[in-house]
């Protein structure tokens, strides 16, 4: 069955700019944009709240089981409950920098900004910071490796957080941009123009191997990525500036084409949302739920 529309937030309760980040959280989903507002919607895409989080572009969101974190172009990190989106507190202020990237992973919340730092909070407090080099505009974790990447290379940091600070280590700087997606022992990510897929696999001794790319995966550069598995089938979802969300089957160690589908924006963010789900979301606030 082919991909397609299957719902879509009503203009009267969109962002009233462009969606920036998404994430899929205890059957919700959370949308952050540039009108500063952070929105909680149900899984058919019904507005249940919002909270005007920051006066500027909130870029990323991300939650752990009571909590919700937001970092924006103002220079803040902030706190808010999870079910009513009260805010608790700012955890950082710095009118100099500018916080394009959150991450809460296995305890831990990572904080990447624009000046190629990455801050560690555990239980809200700080830990330690590192720096990467590059301003951090994609981030991800995968077991003691972290990815970050902006427009023209991706760092690979071996990151140890057993002691008092964190221990790290630069272990791979790669070719190539986000978006950022892995899945198992496979990594996916995007040449420097944006529009080739590189997949690539996590190696012995956690060396980064190419497996194979796909050369004019789109027409424009890619926003947006998102590796999952349905029914036992590892599968990829990419989308960006070009207007189109498309579907790839990883097999072979390839990456191959397996449906697309046209929307009317252009796409900023996807996630993952139930089993046979994609969410997807852009200019003008737009934001689709997209099914097989």
């Amino acid at each position: 069955m082919p991909l397609h529309v299957t719902c879509r937030a009503d203009d009267s309760d969109k962002h009233e700019f462009d969606v920036n980040n998404l994430i899929f959280h205890k059957g919700k989903l959370y949308s952050a944009a540039d009108d500063g507002k952070i929105k909680t919607w149900t899984p058919d895409l019904k507005l249940l709240q919002e909270v005007q989080a920051h006066p500027c572009s909130v870029y990323c969101v991300t939650a752990n089981d009571d909590t919700l974190y937001s970092c924006s172009n103002e220079g803040a990190v902030k706190s808010f409950d999870l079910e009513t989106l009260q805010e608790k507190q700012t955890l950082i202020r710095e009118d100099d920098t500018e916080f394009w990237r959150i991450l809460h992973c296995n305890g831990v919340l990572y904080i990447g900004d624009d000046q190629g730092n990455v801050r560690l909070y555990k239980n809200e407090k700080f830990y330690g910071s590192i720096n990467v080099a590059i301003p951090v505009k994609e981030m991800l974790v995968k077991d003691n490796l972290l990815f970050t990447s902006k427009d023209n290379d991706v760092i690979v940091t071996d990151l140890r957080l057993q002691g008092e600070k964190p221990q790290f280590g630069i272990k791979a700087t790669i070719v190539g941009r986000g978006p950022l997606a892995v899945l198992d022992d496979k990594t996916i990510f995007m040449n420097r123009d944006g529009k080739e897929i590189i997949l690539s696999i996590i190696g012995e001794a956690q060396n980064i191997k190419e497996l194979s790319k796909v050369v004019g995966a789109h027409e424009m550069i890619i926003n947006a990525s998102v590796a999952t598995k349905w029914d036992g089938k590892p599968l990829l979802f990419t989308a960006g500036w070009d207007k189109v969300v498309k579907q790839w089957k990883i097999e072979n160690d390839a990456v191959k084409p397996d449906g697309s589908y046209q929307v009317d924006f252009i796409v900023n963010a996807m996630v993952e949302g139930a089993k046979g789900q994609i969410y997807a979301a852009g200019s003008d606030g737009h934001l689709v739920r997209l099914e097989l």
